[in-house]
């Protein structure tokens, strides 16, 4: 009986001392997982914020250039705001057919040119590659813009 709970006694501190190490293993393991999940958080985090870095020097450098470009652009909607100003006057003066006409094309040059002014407007709120998508949309309503005003010329007959 007494080698029986010797043996009882020697199996149960045997599965106590298991139990110790296999928890202790496991709070390492944990403690493990935790410190690699908090480095590959760290590591993301700088990763954004170099990104973010290199985006406001991107930024930066591209400024001069884009405020030139919208400079330009402004330019030549005053220039054919002025040249439509002279052909409303022109217009006010005309008479039947031609008249109507040169209405239309009046109302096609006013939609291109608040196109125009909006894609302007946004060019002066963007950065980054949203500014280069706006200014690609942007040419293309100044060239439908002169398009417009090539046409409401011809109907003025100017």
């Amino acid at each position: 009986m007494k080698i029986a709970r010797l043996f009882w006694a020697l199996v149960l501190l045997g599965v106590s001392v298991g139990c110790d190490d296999s928890e202790e293993l496991a709070a390492k393991a944990k403690a493990e997982a935790a410190s690699k999940a908090a480095a590959a958080e760290r590591a993301a985090d700088d990763a954004k914020a170099e990104a973010a870095r290199q985006l406001r020097i991107a930024d930066a450098k591209a400024a001069p250039a884009r405020a030139e470009a919208r400079t330009t652009l402004q330019k030549n909607l005053s220039a054919a705001d002025r040249t439509a100003m002279d052909l409303k006057e022109r217009l006010a003066k005309m008479k039947g057919k031609a008249k109507t006409h040169a209405e239309a094309a009046s109302a096609e040059y006013d939609k291109q040119r608040t196109a125009a002014e909006r894609d302007l407007e946004a060019l002066n709120q963007a950065s980054g590659a949203t500014w280069d998508t706006l200014k690609a949309q942007a040419d293309k309503d100044v060239d439908a813009l002169k398009a417009a005003l090539d046409a409401f010329t011809k109907a003025v007959g100017h």
